[in-house]
Order: structure tokens, then sequence, then C-alpha cells
């Protein structure tokens, strides 16, 4: 009889703040569970009438065979049972599959954490006290202690409830969702083959660079650390800035949008950039080179349903879902190029095909160091400007459909429709504005104010809107009728930010229907205060749900009057960063969701669509929209181009196109 069976490991880990800890997420999986200090101590299973606890060698392994697993991580379970087998402990088994819940929690109500899941899907409250107890601690240390019974019984109360997730709950979380979790997992476990000697010249490199930097900034010379709160408080009340936000408490794109703000006006805040750059390049080679096992390869995780919308995030330490796209730049004074001149003239000879400037003496590009196994190649294929295709198909602009199903890049489509281009192709044609307008879909659609504008617009582009700014403006009135001081003359102000605003204003006043989507969404989740949940359906099925919405008062800096501001907002539950947090949300980021989450689902059906076309294995990871693939030497870019350009038929009419070129080693 099929049986549906609850199965958890219990291994060793030390955790510790101090350094010199062992566990999964300080180590990655190959480096943990190939020490010799691994030790897998204690399974449990738990079928409908009983568990079993133990150690793996006393388990009848047979019992597991034509039957359902189902683990609270089984990425993790089944490489712990996986190595139990290479060790010569456990046999090889065959159930009928294996499943995640932790996978099904995230997607049904974005927890992931059994404690978390059970909570919220079971109504059941879990202690995972023996499990914070078990730091450190051997199963000998566990015994002599006399508790080892507690932790046999933590063990069975897991399997337990994680089949009693699955028997309640799986029959919703759909077919075509358990197939990415299942791809995402193996993914991982195969890894992808690393260039160890490009990595090692690059980790030098960027120790010297780090070094060089960390020397320009004023407060090492007074004995503070680099990164020294402190210090650079004290900097900002000498400059007349507000601190940097804690990035903790703030998150990292408040932290960078202080960056981009004052960065350009002051060299210090330039440098504390530079030397964050580095600090991070550095620790991701490091990652690297410390999880590679014998043959070179480099085993990783992504996160199944990582982010609100569904879209796949970065997961023990290597981050795959978004590696560096740009290659750190270092000038002949042996530090980091970051200013816009310098790069923008950096990604004209590149574009152009020709040698980097005489001013760049080294170039470090992390993703030149994933490369194809021996006797396979790489082709790298995404969709192409896959989110304004959506947007424009999602608010019914025609006209712009059109222009894209003919061939233009919505970029050009733009161009001609709003910004009053005429020419042949404006990519080759006017660069600047091609940028411009590549800066202002990407950004503006979803209700981008001016400063956030500036930073999207280099970032997306490398389109620096704020060149031709005046040094100072006039302050009008609302008649647009300058205000005067006292003694008569204009009362002028910054000009900072002069053309990035008048780009926002312009934009709105000709997207009427994506502004009336911000207000419709924003009013409809502002609504549902009342009900304290909001969901938008996605035209593939599945809906995006905004959980506890509730009107709360939060912290944010206000520009105009300076200093940090309590403002009342609406927040819900949502993953970001990796956490679930309380998020504000608005008509442009709700509308953002939506667009992402529906381009997920795209991305979705051609990852499996390229696994089912060139074999198990083809797809080794995402970022975003794009698939990083390994096939074999019969297979064309154009074959992995035909399925990614495929339309699933619930997005019919929208005009989507692919890319797919073979590469020596992973390119942006």
């Amino acid at each position: 009889m099929h049986r549906i069976i609850g199965f958890d490991t219990e291994t060793f880990y030390h955790k510790s703040k101090k350094g010199g800890g062992f566990s999964i997420t300080q180590m990655g999986d190959y480096a943990y569970l190939h020490s010799p200090r691994f030790d897998n101590y204690l399974i449990t299973v738990a079928d409908e009438s009983e568990t079993w606890a133990g150690h793996p060698r006393d388990f009848n392994w047979s019992s597991l065979d034509d039957n359902t697993l189902v683990s609270h991580n089984e990425h993790f379970d089944s490489g712990v049972y996986e190595r139990q087998v290479e060790l010569g402990i456990a046999p090889i088994i065959h159930p009928k599959d294996w499943f995640c819940t932790a996978n099904m929690s995230a997607y049904l109500c974005n927890r992931r954490s059994l404690e978390e899941a059970a909570k919220f899907l079971l109504d059941v409250v879990l202690d995972k006290h023996a499990r914070a107890k078990a730091n450190g601690k051997t199963a000998d240390q566990i015994k002599a202690e006399g508790w080892w019974d507690e932790m046999v019984r933590y063990g069975r109360r897991d399997a337990v409830t994680t089949r009693e997730l699955w028997v309640k709950h799986g029959d919703k979380w759909p077919e075509f969702e358990r197939a990415l979790a299942r791809q995402t997992s193996r993914q991982g476990k195969r890894g992808i083959q690393i260039d160890v000697s490009k990595l090692v010249d690059y980790i030098k490199t960027a120790h010297t660079m780090l070094k060089d930097c960390e020397a320009t900034l004023p407060w090492i010379a007074e004995g503070h650390a680099p990164t020294s709160p402190k210090a650079i408080a004290e900097r900002c009340r000498a400059s007349g800035i507000p601190s940097p936000p804690v990035k903790a408490h703030e998150g990292e794109e408040a932290f960078d949008e202080w960056e981009a703000l004052y960065a350009p006006r002051f060299e210090w805040v330039a440098n504390v950039a530079k030397r964050r750059s580095i600090n991070l390049f550095l620790g991701s080679l490091e990652t690297i080179k410390e999880r590679l096992t014998p043959e070179g390869i480099l085993q990783f995780r992504l996160k199944y349903f990582g982010a609100h919308t569904g879209r796949w995030s970065g997961d023990g330490g290597v981050n795959m879902q978004n590696p560096r796209k740009e290659p750190l730049y270092r000038d002949d004074k042996g530090y980091l190029i970051n200013e816009p001149d310098r790069l923008k003239e950096i990604d004209k000879t590149q574009n152009e095909g020709k040698p980097l400037p005489g001013f760049v003496t080294a170039s470090l590009d992390l993703r030149s160091i994933f490369i194809p196994r021996p006797g396979k190649k790489m082709i790298v294929s995404d969709l192409s400007q896959i989110e304004p295709r959506v947007l424009a198909w999602v608010t019914g602009n025609q006209e712009l459909l059109d222009m894209m199903a003919s061939g233009q890049s919505p970029y050009e489509a733009f161009a001609r429709q709003q910004m009053g281009w005429t020419g042949g192709d404006m990519k080759k044609q006017d660069k600047d504005r091609y940028a411009l307008s590549k800066a202002q879909v990407l950004g503006l659609g979803y209700q981008c104010a001016w400063e956030k504008f500036i930073k999207l617009a280099w970032d997306q582009a490398r389109c620096d809107v704020t060149k031709d700014d005046p040094e100072f403006v006039a302050v009008l009135n609302e008649d647009g009728e300058p205000i005067l001081n006292k003694d008569g003359t204009p009362k002028m102000v910054s000009g900072y930010g002069t053309f990035s605003r008048k780009c926002v204003k312009e934009f709105r006043a000709n997207n009427p229907k994506i502004v009336a989507l911000w207000k419709h969404l924003d009013k409809a989740y502002r609504d549902s205060v009342l009900d304290g949940e909001f969901s938008v359906e996605l035209p593939s099925g599945r809906s995006l749900y905004y959980r506890k919405v509730a009107r709360e008062w939060v912290k944010h800096f206000d520009e105009e009057k300076g200093g940090w501001r309590n403002r009342l907002c609406v927040r819900a539950e949502a993953i970001k960063n990796g956490r679930l947090m309380r998020v504000p949300f608005y008509g442009g980021m709700l509308t953002e969701n939506m667009v992402q989450a529906i381009v997920r689902d795209v991305f979705g059906f051609h990852c499996l669509e390229l696994d089912r076309n060139f074999g198990d294995g083809t797809v080794l990871f995402t970022a975003h929209d794009e698939a990083v693939n390994e096939v074999d030497q019969s297979v064309s870019a154009k074959d992995v181009q035909d399925v990614m350009s495929q339309c699933p038929e619930w997005l019919k009419g929208c005009p989507l196109t692919a890319e797919a070129k073979e590469v020596p080693h992973y390119l942006k």
C-alpha cells in the first residue's frame, strides 16, 4: 500500500559568532557533508500510524521504496541521505517521489521555516528549543547530558508535522510549481564548473584593491575601522548630511539610495561606496573558493519562491540569482573605477570591440569564472525586455504592442511613441537617446520618483540624467512664477535633479493607462485594510497575496525639510531581503510586483521546457529572466532561442522574444 512518509534528519552543527563554526550555512553543502566532522546521528520517519527514530545504520531503508517522502528542506535531507549512501551507511532507495514542504509552504503562505509554516497552516506551535540546545553538541554529549530522549521527541515531532503539512495542503501546490521546485534543487546539487586559476588571481588582485581603497578614508588615519559607525556619523555631521540608514533595519536598498544621493557630492562617500563594492566582490570570490569540490565544481542553492512575487532568490552564501553584472575595473593608481564618465568610456570601447582604455589596469569579471564542463558548451538565454512587454500587455497599450510585434524593441517603440524619434535604428544612430528611453521604460513604469530615477537610470542604462542639470534653479510658485527674496532677487535652490523631475512628470502625463493601474491597485490595496488581506489574480491562474494589511507609522527621510520623519502608510507581509517583513506598498510597487510575478511564471514555463527539450540538467541556474544552460555540442543557440521565444497560451498577444548565444563562459 502506498504511504506518505515524513522524513527528517538531525546532524551535528556548531554556529559560532567567533569563527570556527561548522554548519551548512557557513560552509555550503559539499564542504559540510564531506567534512570529517559531519555526523547524521538521528533520522526520524513518520507515516499515518507510527514513527521511527534512530541512527541511519539501524533503519530499514527498504520501507521507503515506492512511497512518497516529504521533508521540510528536501534539498538538505536528501543530500544527507546521499552522503550516507557514499559512506556505505545507507543503501540506494527508490521512493515514488520526494517533496519539500518548505517549498510548498513558501508558495502557499510565504513562510519557509517549519515553525512558521506549522503555525500558519496547521495552527500548531512547535518547540524548537531542542534544536537550538544541540548547537555544538555531538550525539554522545547529548546522551551524557541526559536529554537524548528530548532530542528524539523533537525529531519525531518534526517528521509528523512535515507529513501533516503535506497531507492537509499538498493538493494546493500545483504540479507546475512542484516541477519548478524539483528543478531548482537539482540545479544546486549538480553545480557549475569554475575556472579555478582565474578565481585565485582575482582574489589576490581584489585584496590589494581593498587595502588601497581603505587608505583613502579620512578616519583610517585616526585609528578607526573602515566601517566605524561613529566615524561615519561624525563625517556626516561635518558634511551636513544625514547618517546612512542602518541596513539591518531599513534594508540594503535604503543604503544604496543614500550612497547614490551623496556620492556625487562628497568624495569620502564615493570612497565608502568603492570600499563596499570591493569588499562584497572579494567576499563572493572567497566564499566560492571555500566551497569547491575537488573537481572545481561549485554546488549552490537557489531558493524556490524566495521572493514575494514567486521569483527565485539566492541562498546558502553564494547568490547565483544575482552575480555581479559589471566587472570591477582598477585604474592606473590602483583604485576602483566607479565614476560615470570613465565607466561610460569603458562601456563604449567594449561595445565597439576595442581594447580597454589605457587608464584601466585590471578587469575582474566575476561571471567569467563560470565555465562549461569539458565536452559541453554554454548557451546563455534570456527573455528580451520582458517586463516592459508585459506591462504594455497588462495596460492594453496596443500601439506599443504592435510596434514591438513588428520587431522594434520596447525602448525604440517608446521613443517613437513618446520621445519624437523618427529615425532608423535608434540604438545605432543615437545611443544617448536610446539609453534615456531605456532608463525611462525600465524605471518610470513603477511610479519611480525623481531621486530614485537618477540611480536607476545609471544602473539600468548607464544614463547620467544629471549631467546637464544647472547648478541653481529658481523656486516657482503654483502659477509657475519665481518666488522672490526680500531684496527682489529670485529665490534659488540646487538644480540637482532638474532633468530627472522633468522625465518623471512627462512620463506620467503621457502614460495615463499606467497611472490608472497604479491608482486602481493602490485603492484596492488600501481598501483591503478592512479585511486584512489583498490579492491580485495573475493570468497564469495563481494569485499574488498580501497578508496582514494594516495602516502603520514608518520612518522616512524628508529631503526637503531634512531629517527623518514619521509617515502613515499601509503595510503588509512580504518577503524582502530573504526575510518575511512588514513592507509599505503603493500603486507603483504593486504594479511592479504584478508584472514581475507574471514574468516569473513565463520564465518558469521556459525553464521546464528547456530541460524537457534538451535533457535534465540543461538549465545550470537562473538569474532573474536569464537561463544559463549547459548543453551537448549538437545543440545550437537558435535551438535554445526557439524554446525561449514560445508564448504560453495564457499570455496570448504579448510579443515575447528571446536571445541566446553560445559563450566560452558566463556573460552578462
